[in-house]
């Protein structure tokens, strides 16, 4: 396990200016209340989600809206890290019928390591470091949002293999 002290972390962030797929009606087929290590075991294992996609979409492998879902390629790799998370399975399927798209949605752990959140338009969230537990992905809450946070380490992997759809702002650890 990597040591906190000589890693950085970051958050998943997504700039709203790619041309990625919508999910569209997500509430009436999962509850995402449930999407934490508590009640994950009441969600079903796989689920249909519809998106809608424009004319240059890509599919990346990071999907952040509603929901975190990564592709199969980029599910490996996390597992490598961390072999503990469970997933649940998605398959998105374009407006026309003609596309689909597999996706995994991991159940990360919440931690409550946040000791300062930042004012709109300021600089980084400052996590406690004594609280992350060497975690390589994991969600934090920064103004009543669900935040994801990955160590430097698993996210070079995924920017080795060229994962599509990485977008990172660095948090401070103190």
């Amino acid at each position: 396990m990597a040591d906190n002290r000589e890693m950085r972390y970051f958050l998943l962030t997504d700039s709203g200016r790619n041309p990625f797929p919508e999910i569209r009606g997500w509430s009436q087929v999962l509850d995402v209340r449930k999407m934490n290590r508590r009640k994950y075991r009441e969600l079903p294992s796989s689920f249909p989600l519809k998106m809608r996609t424009g004319v240059d979409h890509i599919l990346p492998d990071i999907l952040l809206s509603p929901f975190l879902l990564l592709s199969e390629p980029a599910k490996d790799v996390v597992s490598f890290y961390d072999p503990e998370i469970p997933w649940c399975f998605a398959v998105l399927f374009g407006d026309s019928g003609k596309e689909c798209a597999s996706y995994f949605c991991p159940i990360l752990e919440e931690v409550d390591c946040v000791l300062e959140e930042p004012y709109p338009g300021e600089g980084a969230v400052r996590l406690d470091e004594r609280k992350m537990k060497g975690l390589p992905f994991f969600q934090i809450w920064v103004k009543d949002r669900k935040k994801t946070v990955i160590r430097m380490d698993l996210a070079e992997s995924l920017l080795m293999r060229h994962a599509v759809g990485l977008e990172l702002q660095e948090v401070v650890i103190t």
